[in-house]
């Protein structure tokens, strides 16, 4: 594992510092370079720093589609064993190198490292995907692990999905239909304004009796949030239960090229936030962010020292907030 200065791993509860650690490496048949790999899976992976890293030091190659034949996915067995040689508790980002939920990665692999995080249990393990209905299918039963089933959730794993734009909150309902026992998303780098519908904690919600798929994740048609309709044990008819997401991490883009970022975009997660009673994390501002006139008046405002926007000192006041979920919060 390593130290990692992504400050959303930084948790009072684990020491306030944070480590990543990818156990799952490619190697280049042709080369015999050894390192991560991935493939773009929307526009938020236009700049990947994974893909800029890998093409340096690792396989050397661009994370794309064709490529893939020209790996092979391996379990680093040193490096999977790491998190045992911790005793003291941690917060540790898995793949932040990679998608441990890439649809080319073997199962038999993820059930590797989900038997790791298992033993484990004094740390928590943060996953973050964008392949979301994968992640879905896999976690909806139980995990093989050397011929035994592990079943989900793991108390001490939080899983997250990534999303740019509205063009894929469906992510969202992916992450809700999963078993986890923490939920977050991330929203970075951040293209639009994003509904995360996280509905608001003092909507009764309407009845939904008469429902048949006791599965399904359902939207509030008054709050916007999502719910899921279960039965109730030997009771006709069904239940409405907030099926909730516990942090919404925000950011914008950095390094050359980055994208524009609108700080009223992340104003108007926080207020999502503040009303659902979900905790908001602003992780940047990114290389390049567009104040709202009402900060400068219109004028010109002064030039981040930060380059990557990440000093919360050089935020707008209401934006320098950064909270976590409640440790080992059940919501599934």
């Amino acid at each position: 594992m390593n130290k990692t200065s992504i400050e959303w791993t930084h948790r009072p509860e684990t020491g306030g510092e944070g480590f990543t650690w990818n156990p799952i490496r490619a190697r280049n048949k042709e080369t015999g370079k050894v390192g991560t790999f991935c493939t773009h899976a929307s526009p938020g992976c236009l700049h990947c720093y994974a893909e800029l890293i890998g093409k340096r030091f690792g396989t050397g190659l661009d994370f794309n589609v064709p490529n893939l034949e020209k790996i092979e996915f391996f379990i680093d067995e040193k490096i999977l064993e790491e998190p045992l040689r911790r005793k003291k508790p941690a917060t540790i980002f898995v793949g932040d190198m990679f998608d441990l939920f890439h649809e080319h990665i073997p199962v038999v692999f993820l059930g590797r490292v989900f038997g790791m995080m298992a033993k484990c249990p004094q740390h928590t393990f943060q996953l973050l995907t964008k392949r979301a209905e994968y992640m879905q299918a896999i976690l909806s039963r139980a995990v093989k692990y050397n011929d035994k089933y592990i079943s989900t959730p793991l108390p001490n794993v939080w899983l997250g999905v990534s999303i740019e734009s509205p063009d894929y909150e469906k992510r969202i309902i992916d992450l809700l239909a999963t078993p986890a026992a923490v939920r977050f998303l991330s929203i970075e780098p951040q293209l639009a304004e994003v509904n995360a519908h996280l509905g608001e904690e003092n909507c009764l919600h309407p009845s939904l009796d008469g429902l048949e798929d006791t599965e399904t994740v359902w939207e509030c048609n008054v709050c916007k949030g999502w719910l899921r309709s279960e039965q109730i044990p030997g009771k006709p008819g069904y239940y409405v239960r907030h099926v909730g997401i516990d942090q919404v991490i925000v950011g914008g883009e950095s390094g050359q090229g980055a994208r524009i970022y609108k700080l009223e975009w992340a104003t108007s997660q926080r207020k999502q936030c503040e009303r659902a009673g979900v905790a908001f994390f602003m992780k940047q501002i990114g290389s390049n962010p567009e104040w709202p006139n009402e900060y400068w008046f219109g004028l010109q405002p002064p030039k981040l020292k930060d380059s990557k926007g990440g000093d919360p000192s050089e935020w707008p006041e209401a934006l320098r907030v950064r909270k976590f979920p409640s440790e080992r919060l059940v919501s599934a």
